[in-house]
């Protein structure tokens, strides 16, 4: 692992709240949408952000 500033730890931790975040909304949304393309969308987004969360937790490890 490569040594992180504390601004640079920081900043990660923030954006895995975000990322996390986004993950809870569109999942939610994908939850409930009636159109079958709208879901699938949203499920995607959703997918999109987990693999975001997942990069930057391995900056963490």
């Amino acid at each position: 692992m490569s040594n992180l500033t504390s601004k640079e730890l920081t900043a990660i931790e923030d954006q895995l709240g975000i990322e996390e975040n986004l993950v809870k909304k569109y999942k939610m949304y994908a939850g409930a949408c009636q159109d079958p393309q709208l879901k699938t969308k949203c499920e995607e987004i959703a997918a999109k952000h987990q693999s975001h969360f997942n990069t930057l937790m391995t900056h963490l490890s």
